[in-house]
């Protein structure tokens, strides 16, 4: 049976309701009648299937636009804070812990720098990404509406809700926080790493982590707050810092990293350049350095031979 022969008798089948229905009408109105009928039906399936095909399956969209803040909070998902919607530079991590209308109660679990947005400025909060009907995304741009500074609860921030959505690229190298000193020790000279005049393995560093300095005892209180496979951040007391130290800088580093397996620290050799000095923790300086040459020992010269990354 063709197409054709099922539709006309789908017609004649619409006419014949028409005609128990209505008796007394003519045979060519049923007909046209019957007609429109099954045009209508076919109408109405055609639509619901197009919106059966066009509904987003539910294992795609994680959520909508207008409910982001709510999902972070109902799975539990940490949110990073950004020193502003234009800088990659981290200043704190926390959870949502209530979502009202044009607002958004944050906790911080995790301090990684002062958060310098102010009150009624913008700031940048970044997640792991979110599928939704538009896309995935990653990051929202909100109002500071309450900081750290201004509420009774130092470890509670407001936040507007969402102002704009997008998906950014992360840094290349992800930093990790380094939460336990001891497996860590770090050496510092503001030094060119080809100068013939210092014997780096040999000499005493201008900076230290868990290391022996020519300052002794004071360098204990410095610290290691992130290290990636580009870079290292250090928090320094001011004292300490030599007159030479600035952005720009070139810098050697002997890294020691503990090796769980092996149970011993391993060293490592960097040459890098001092790209930020901040005002960290009262009486200290945070110092970003990336890392632009990784180090050998020679055993031929006795100096360190250098391997640009």
């Amino acid at each position: 049976m063709n197409i054709d022969s099922i539709l006309d008798a789908m017609g004649q089948q619409a006419a014949q309701w028409l005609q128990q229905a209505f008796p007394n009408m003519p045979p060519q109105v049923l007909h046209f009648a019957g007609g429109a009928l099954l045009g209508v039906l076919a109408l109405i399936l055609f639509l619901a299937g197009i919106r059966l095909l066009r509904k987003p399956k539910t294992r795609n969209t994680s959520s909508t636009r207008t409910d982001i803040p709510r999902t972070l909070q109902s799975r539990g998902m940490s949110v990073d804070l950004l020193t502003g919607p234009e800088n990659d530079r981290l200043a704190a991590r926390f959870v949502i812990t209530n979502v009202k209308a044009g607002r958004i109660k944050c906790e911080i679990i995790e301090r990684l720098d002062v958060i310098r947005t102010d009150k009624g400025k913008d700031v940048a909060c970044v997640f792991a990404p979110l599928k939704t009907r538009d896309g995935k995304i990653n990051t929202f741009t909100a109002t500071m509406i309450e900081t750290d500074r201004d509420g009774r609860n130092p470890d509670r921030i407001i936040l507007s809700t969402p102002i704009d959505y997008a998906l950014i690229t992360r840094r290349k190298h992800v930093r990790k926080r380094v939460a336990d000193q001891q497996f860590i020790r770090v050496k510092l000279w503001i030094e060119n790493p080809t100068s013939r005049d210092i014997s780096f393995e040999d000499a005493a560093p201008q900076i230290g982590v868990n290391a022996f300095t020519l300052d002794g005892p004071d360098q204990g209180a410095n610290g290691v707050i992130n290290i990636s496979g580009g870079g290292i951040g250090l928090s320094v007391l001011n004292r300490l810092l030599p007159e030479t130290c600035a952005p720009g800088e070139q810098v050697v580093l002997n890294l020691f990293m503990f090796n769980f397996r092996e149970k011993t620290f391993k060293p490592y050799w960097y040459a890098g350049v001092v790209r930020s000095m901040e005002e960290g923790r009262p009486g200290f300086t945070r110092m970003g350095i990336e890392f632009t040459d990784v180090g050998q020992a020679d055993r031929t010269s006795g100096r360190l031979s250098w391997i640009e990354l």
